[in-house]
Parts: C-alpha cells; sequence; structure tokens
C-alpha cells in the first residue's frame, strides 16, 4: 500500500515538474502540409511533413495524431518549451462588421455586405462605433485546443493567420496611414486573396488551391475585375505569402502565368537569408514576433 501511494504520487507529481523546468515560447503553425515552429530570435522554422488527412482545409480531423506529432516534433528539436501560440489558418474565417449599440450591447453583422464585383466581394468600411473582427468557428477553435493540450504545451494565444502576416509586413491593422497591399496567401487547400486599404480588408476572395487546375486563370480575372474599378491599382504588384511558395517551381510557374507582377512579400524585417522562406513563413514570423514584442 506504501509503494502503491508513492508510485501514485510520481505519476501525478511528474507532468507538473516536467512544465515547471520549461519556459520557452515558439510561434505554431499547423496546416494540411506540415507542422512548422519558429521560436523569436531563430533564422529557420522546425518544419516537419504531415501524413494526409490529419489537416483538411485548415480542420484537425485526428487531434490526438496530431498531438502527438506535435510534441514529437518539439523533443526532437530539442526545444524546452513550455507553450505555444497558435496560427490558424484563415480560410475558415470571416469578417465581421462589429458595433456597440446603446440597449443591445455588442452586435456583430455577417459580412460580406458590400457590393461585389463578380466573385470578388468587397467588405464595408468601419464608421465611427463599429470595429471588424476576424472570427473563426468555436468548433475548430476546440479542436485545435484539443491538439495542444494533447501535445502537452500550454496556450499563450490563438490568432489568425491573415493578422499575423499584417504585422510580419508593418501594416497595423485599422491604421488609416497604412500603406495599400494586394496580398494572396497561398494554402495547400485554398488560397486567399485580400486587397488591404488604410489597414483595413477592402476586397476578400477565397480561391481554390494555386496548384489546382484554372487557378492562374481565375486570379487574372479577378485582378482585372478589381482593376477596372480602381485604375490606381495597375501599378501596385501582388505580394505572395504562404506555405505553398514551398512546392517546388510553384512561384516561377505563377509569375510566368501571370498577367500582373507578382512579388514575394517583403517583410518589415528579414528573419532569414532567404526571401522565399520569409514569404513562406509569413504568419508564423509575424506570430513569433508579437512573443518577442511581449
Amino acid at each position: 500500500m506504501f509503494g502503491s501511494l508513492l508510485s501514485d504520487s510520481a505519476f501525478a507529481i511528474a507532468p507538473i515538474w516536467r512544465r515547471l523546468n520549461r519556459w520557452g515560447t515558439a510561434a505554431v503553425e499547423i496546416n494540411d502540409r506540415h507542422i512548422a515552429l519558429w521560436q523569436p530570435g531563430a533564422s529557420a522554422a522546425e518544419l516537419a511533413p504531415l501524413p494526409a488527412g490529419l489537416v483538411v482545409a485548415g480542420v484537425p480531423q485526428k487531434a490526438a495524431a496530431l498531438g502527438d506529432l506535435l510534441g514529437d516534433l518539439v523533443l526532437q528539436a530539442g526545444l524546452n518549451l513550455r507553450s505555444a501560440a497558435a496560427l490558424l489558418p484563415s480560410g475558415q474565417t470571416e469578417w465581421r462588421l462589429l458595433r456597440l449599440e446603446p440597449d443591445a450591447g455588442l452586435n456583430g453583422k455577417r459580412l460580406p455586405l458590400g457590393e461585389g464585383q463578380g466573385n470578388l466581394q468587397q467588405l464595408p468600411m468601419a464608421g465611427p462605433g463599429e470595429w471588424l473582427a476576424l472570427l473563426n468557428k468555436s468548433e475548430t477553435i476546440d479542436s485545435w485546443i484539443e491538439v495542444y493540450a494533447i501535445a502537452d504545451l500550454e496556450l499563450d494565444f490563438l490568432e489568425v493567420a491573415e493578422l499575423a502576416q499584417l504585422r510580419a509586413l508593418g501594416i497595423e491593422l485599422g491604421d488609416p496611414k497604412a500603406a495599400d497591399c494586394l496580398l494572396l496567401d497561398l494554402q495547400a487547400s485554398a488560397s486567399l486573396f485580400t486587397f488591404w486599404q488604410g489597414g483595413q480588408p477592402v476586397y476578400r476572395h477565397c480561391m481554390g488551391p494555386a496548384l489546382g487546375a484554372g487557378f492562374m486563370e481565375e486570379l487574372n480575372g479577378l485582378l482585372q475585375r478589381l482593376e477596372d474599378g480602381q485604375k490606381r491599382l495597375q501599378q501596385q504588384p501582388l505580394w505572395l505569402v504562404g506555405s505553398e511558395l514551398l512546392e517546388p517551381g510553384l512561384l516561377e510557374g505563377l509569375q510566368k502565368s501571370s498577367k500582373k507582377e507578382l512579388q514575394l512579400a517583403p517583410l518589415a524585417r528579414a528573419f532569414s537569408a532567404d526571401p522565399l522562406t520569409d514569404a513562406a513563413f509569413a504568419g508564423l514570423i509575424g506570430t513569433a514576433q508579437r512573443i518577442a514584442d511581449g
């Protein structure tokens, strides 16, 4: 009986003791193709491929297996991590226009609300007493929380890739002085196009995967419709971010087929010696930057 009590106590105390001896925090991105970790101050990401089907369209399908793989990557990389800042894919998110009603409290309107140009949807600008918020489905967030719990990592915070990418580019959300930006986030299941103006999303359109049939035809048509309405955008390059940039030959193929100038998104601060790596992990770097800034 005495031995059993000691054994039970040891098993209970061990996980607590391990956590007390860990202190690091890393930005973590998990998408359909891979897991990536980036600690503040690092010059490169720790990267591990994912078996097909564990994550589909940015949503965990097998939380237990995914959590185990994340925990294994942390151990194999020799990282002394206690917590993680989770970067959530943008594909499952939507913008809401929030307004504080005097009698009803906080009220949210589903977006997009403005007039569309074909498949390109215009978003309204927030007025006095209003602000835009980027929201994700609660069940998706719960699934990601479960993944990190299984990996034995505390969650410092979760944020959507779209906002983290802006931070890496040096653009502050809602800043009226922020430069205009045409941004294309390339992911395995879907790609997200956004036109940012004055720190706010003006147009947003979810597209198919960059490696899919008809992608460039759709992109060229979308850009043409946008430029027809706003001639000044004809001289604006399209900035590319997202992990699909790591696919061999993808960047060259897109640049060759595009009717518009395509550039790797220039980060406000270079984090590696390779602009392609910086653009591919722009969201992860933006989250790591948030950790470093406290």
